[in-house]
């Protein structure tokens, strides 16, 4: 198969590739630039500069594609250097133009690529992909507003796509959430907020690869897959294994969640007011505090997905990979 991969130079992009010419396939990566795309130049993967927002330069960019995969994004649950008009610009138009060319290429099949974060706080327990979804984030409503456009396009024009909706991706490499959280054990200023179990979804990257390539080859087109992990995690034990992967020993500093999220509130305006993008916002500790768990009940029967990696190992893994790589 010939895949048409946008987003690829992100976290995921580079295990994504790789797994694709392991199994024998070949991919055309779209790029901005040269710059962030040296990890991809290798036998079989085809560098296309272009700019998903500029659809002058995408003409003809999935023509001799048999699959695209769209996981170019702006933005993510803690990102606050952006405005709602740039998440609608890259998240929205920009999905529009790169499902506009695969309409035009006529290719067999697309998988977009979401996040739970377009469901908000879900009150079902587990939440599965019928649950009423209420984003909270400008990110979330962005990538909810995407999904609807890509059903429509499947009502309307045949559009051959799936959406696969992704929990948190972890693994060696992540830049985000997890080196953030990494760097705020090693400095103990990762607190124990309140006493709920807090229950966060986790995905390996390499299970994420595998769901996107199951969703390219089973996912039934106008169909939504949530792709996570079995269980989620008590927030609380992950730091304790990011602690124990450092080798650090101390008990942590508790905060009842009123004071946290008064904190939280308070170091956001106050970034927000200097320019700057505040490390914690009041949304993402009431995003933390919730109890988020997701059934992969659909993923598993109409897939095959089952993830392989264990949150503890992997969790590990991620943060010897930090060390060994000087991130922290």
């Amino acid at each position: 198969m010939k895949y048409l991969i946008t987003g690829a130079t992100g976290f995921i992009g580079p295990y994504l590739v790789r797994a694709i010419l392991a199994s024998g396939h070949s991919c055309r990566c779209l790029v901005r630039s040269d710059s962030k795309a040296g990890v991809l130049k290798q036998p079989g993967a085809e560098l296309v500069q272009g700019d998903i927002t500029k659809p002058e330069t995408l003409t003809g960019i999935a023509d001799g594609m048999d699959c695209v995969i769209h996981m170019a994004t702006l933005g993510h649950m803690s990102n606050f250097a952006v405005t709602e008009s740039m998440f609608e610009q890259i998240n929205v138009q920009g999905t529009l133009n790169i499902m506009r060319e695969a309409l035009a290429a006529k290719v067999n099949k697309v998988v977009h690529c979401s996040t739970v974060a377009a469901m908000g706080i879900c009150n079902d327990v587990p939440a599965t992909e019928e649950s009423p979804c209420n984003p909270h984030h400008p990110y979330g409503q962005s990538k909810l507003k995407a999904e609807k456009e890509v059903l429509k396009l499947v009502a309307d024009e045949k559009l051959p796509a799936s959406i696969i909706r992704f929990s948190m991706v972890y693994g060696p490499g992540d830049p985000r959430d997890m080196l953030k959280l990494t760097r705020m054990a090693k400095k103990g200023l990762f607190p124990k907020v309140g006493t709920r179990p807090k229950l966060t979804p986790l995905i390996h990257v390499e299970d994420a690869v595998n769901g996107l390539l199951l969703t390219a080859e089973k996912g039934r087109p106008g169909e939504i897959y949530l792709i996570t992990n079995n269980n989620s995690e008590p927030f609380d034990t992950i730091r304790t294994i990011i602690l124990h992967a450092l080798k650090i020993r101390r008990f942590p500093l508790f905060i009842p969640e009123w004071a946290a999220l008064s904190v939280a509130y308070l170091i956001e305006k106050g970034f927000t007011y200097m320019g700057k993008s505040p490390p914690v916002s009041r949304k993402n500790i009431e995003s933390t505090l919730a109890d988020r768990i997701f059934s992969i009940n659909k993923a598993k029967r109409e897939l095959g997905f089952v993830p392989q990696v264990n949150p503890s190992q992997g969790l590990k893994n991620t943060v010897l990979w930090y060390r060994k790589n000087g991130w922290i």
